[in-house]
């Protein structure tokens, strides 16, 4: 097909697809209205409770308990669509699951008319509200509609659209609907969007924007002047004047192809291709036509789009070999996943799977115990975590295990069952799990471990293994001794482990011990995989290069000590360091551990797979590494639209903590000045260099705080990743603020970044 031709059929697909998405979309939008008028609903908590009505209105999902016939409102609630993370049908929350295991249940409330609302919560982070419809049309109205507008919400949170945010904020403060707002709105928006300025300065700004009716009020238009002039960014200014040819603040179509070419290292960027995006960003003329050169307003947003993203182009996708063994691997691996809160009370929940799973982790946990009346259960033993099902915990963890990637999932088991439960147990993996479920070949002992290209989609399970199995194919006329250190290779069961279990076992668990850490080197087949308390890996990490050499071959997991029942985390970059695949962290646990483990993970597509620096590939102490091999230059330049930590404080005064995390030679943090009172556009224009040994194992993280002269200074947000995946040039980097340390809307650090290659040590 020539280009020509597959112009044309790329017009024509386009042609026909968008009336049939025109369509969908209307259809969406009337659903949309159903929901507006409201149906009766019956929520489920503890039991199933009377109706309810609910109803969608302006972004926000409101239900109502009503009493007297029906005729006077009691109870009002409501939750934004923002907040709105997905919408499920069936019974497929705790809620649901515990419920519909009684028929009486089942008989009031079949599954095809029930469905759940999950939305994020302060407290347990995840939180479903369960509902069951009148009929399954009801409900399905209701799905359909709720999923469009959170899709809606979605597509702009993912990327930052200034005038549609500041519109939003517009909406949010016409509370009369009039389509106008006084100053005195106006005022008390600054006040909230984290900025100290004059009344009169502020009301200066206002009459400048007041041109059209010049009624003491301003429209649409006229706010989003207002905050044009009230946000001037003097320095995208000095980027025009830098990168224009005769140095005037605005670009034309060269000045934009060699902007994008030689500063921000974008490849391929021809005149054709510059012109386009000049048109996509710059301002509509008042006649209808694009003008030939960018100002401010669309550099603007030309460095809010992916051309300012902070990402080397094509990290954001797979770009990593996945085609070696597993081992070879770091695995975003989740602790105790099943809990959403501390490790002692609580309960066991399928959120916690689904939760982890969405943000990536590829190793679950699973403590599974037997009860004579429940069956297989799941829960934190000698603890009061309540349990779970484990049919119900593999049913979700398949439903799910695959939206965000498509590389295996490793399930870790903590058996605490007898033989015959065993049994069960493997029977309930088969059963669930089916053809998902990556069953080792007889000789895989002998042979690397597969490669996630040749895993994907699959489950892989890691546990314990009977030493019974592999003594018995050992050959009668093998010496003795021979025999004895096979296995001690092999992991020690309490009992006798069910032969079909043990079949299903694809990561063995072994013993590693400091002193006989040299010996499992040369011991432990490829598919061998210990798990370490936190202060064990301490230990081990005492001798980097057998480690490091262990780690090379086999699949590592380190978990938090027992006296972190508050679901604290460890610090992950001294265990990453040494090889370590799986670092086990709290995911419910917001902090700088968390923070860290999001950063590394959130290249090569997030799927959860990031291949070890080839260092580590070969058996490589990395702190042995004295030569400097990069020099990067951070300049910290702004920050717009920062939040207040906690709701009703006084105006922030930001400044900016920038940390580098890697080998002991590479640990570095230093810090911006303090800007007083200016959470909405502060400057600092403050640069700083570092020369790094290690740039394949770095993390940089960019943490703005709030500074407090009496108190510690609050978090506001951060960004973390790593060093081999930032682009040089002008960045606008999106922040994780807020008690989950998610990305924000609108909170944004303007930085500059340079990258030095330096001559190779190796």
């Amino acid at each position: 097909m020539s280009e020509a031709d597959g112009r044309i059929r790329k017009h024509t697909l386009a042609q026909v697809e968008q009336p049939k998405f025109e369509e969908e979309k209307q259809k969406a939008l009337d659903l949309v209205k159903m929901c507006e008028s409201g149906h009766s609903l019956r929520r489920v908590k503890r039991k199933l409770r009377r109706a309810k009505h609910i109803s969608i209105f302006d972004k926000n999902m409101n239900y109502y308990s009503r009493f007297l016939y029906n005729l006077l409102p009691d109870k009002v609630k409501n939750v934004e669509i923002s907040d709105i993370l997905e919408v499920r049908p069936g019974y497929r929350t705790d809620i649901f699951m515990k419920a519909s295991r009684k028929e009486k249940f089942r008989t009031a409330a079949p599954e095809d008319v029930c469905f759940s609302v999950i939305l994020t919560h302060t407290k347990f982070l995840r939180k479903s509200i369960d509902f069951v419809a009148p009929s399954k049309e009801v409900r399905d109205t209701w799905i359909n509609a709720l999923t469009f507008l959170v899709n809606a919400e979605k597509a702009q949170r993912a990327q930052f659209n200034e005038k549609q945010w500041l519109l939003k904020q517009f909406h949010r403060c016409d509370l009369n609907r009039n389509g106008i707002l006084s100053f005195d709105e106006i005022w008390e928006l600054l006040n909230e969007l984290n900025l100290e300025l004059s009344k009169d300065y502020a009301k200066s700004v206002f009459k400048k924007a007041d041109v059209i009716k010049k009624d003491g009020c301003l429209n649409e238009e006229e706010f989003l002047k207002f905050f044009e002039i009230l946000t001037e960014r003097p320095d995208l200014l000095n980027v025009l004047r830098m990168n224009n040819a005769n140095g005037v603040e605005s670009w034309t179509v060269k000045d934009l192809q060699k902007f994008l070419t030689e500063v921000q290292q974008f490849p391929d960027i021809t005149e054709e291709k510059a012109k386009s995006i000049l048109k996509t960003f710059e301002e509509v003329q008042e006649n209808g036509e694009h003008g030939e050169v960018m100002g401010v307003v669309g550099a603007r947003r030309l460095l809010q789009s992916r051309w300012g993203h902070i990402l080397k182009p094509g990290h954001e996708g797979i770009y990593q070999d996945m085609d070696q063994p597993l081992p070879h691997y770091y695995c975003n691996t989740s602790h105790n996943t099943y809990l959403m809160a501390g490790q002692l009370a609580g309960d066991a929940t399928v959120e916690g799977y689904i939760y982890a799973l969405l943000k990536g982790a590829r190793l679950l946990e699973l403590d599974i115990y037997h009860d004579d009346e429940e069956g297989l259960l799941i829960y934190h033993g000698f603890t009061l975590v309540k349990p779970l099902h484990l049919k119900h915990a593999l049913g979700a963890i398949k439903r799910r295990a695959f939206e965000v990637s498509p590389y295996p999932v490793i399930l870790t088991i903590e058996n605490h069952c007898d033989a015959d439960s065993q049994k069960t147990m493997a029977e309930t993996f088969i059963e669930i799990l089916g053809d998902q479920l990556y069953i080792p070949p007889p000789n895989a002992d002998d042979l690397p471990f597969p490669s996630p290209n040749e895993l994907k989609k699959k489950f892989i399970i890691r546990g314990k293994r009977g030493v019974f199995a592999k003594q018995e194919e050992e050959k009668e006329d093998d010496e003795e001794k021979n025999k004895m250190a096979k296995a001690e290779a092999l992991p020690k069961v309490k009992s006798v482990a069910d032969a079909t279990l043990s079949s299903l076992i694809a990561l063995p668990s072994v013993k590693v011990e400091p002193e006989t850490l040299h010996e499992a080197c040369k011991k432990h087949p490829p598919n061998s995989s210990p798990s370490l308390t936190e202060n064990k890996a301490i230990a081990l990490c005492e001798d980097h290069a057998q480690l490091v050499k262990y780690t090379s071959e086999h699949f590592v997991k380190v978990f938090p000590k027992g006296l972190r029942q508050d679901s604290s985390n460890l610090e992950p970059m001294s265990l990453w360091l040494q090889g370590i695949q799986g670092v086990a962290l709290n995911f419910q646990t917001t902090g700088e551990s968390v923070d860290l483990n999001v950063g590394k993970f959130r290249v090569n597509g997030g799927c959860g797979y990031i291949l070890k620096p080839k260092e580590l590939l070969e058996g490589k102490d990395l702190k042995q590494l004295t030569k400097p091999k990069l020099r990067i230059g951070i300049g910290i330049i702004s920050a717009q639209y920062l939040p207040k930590p906690n709701t009703g404080r006084d105006i922030i005064d930001p400044y900016v903590r920038v940390q580098i995390f890697g080998v002991p030679q590479d640990e570095w943090n230093a810090k911006t000045k303090t800007i007083r009172d200016n959470g909405f556009n502060p400057v600092w224009n403050k640069t700083f260099y570092r020369e790094l040994v290690c740039p394949d194992a770095a993390m940089l993280r960019f943490v703005v705080m709030d500074y407090d002269s009496t108190f510690s200074s609050d978090f506001v947000g951060e960004c973390s990743i790593p060093v081999r995946s930032i682009r040089a040039g002008y960045s606008s980097i999106r922040l994780h603020t807020g008690y989950a340390h998610t990305v924000d809307a609108s909170a944004t650090l303007f930085v500059c970044i340079e990258i030095e290659e330096l001559e190779d040590e190796f």
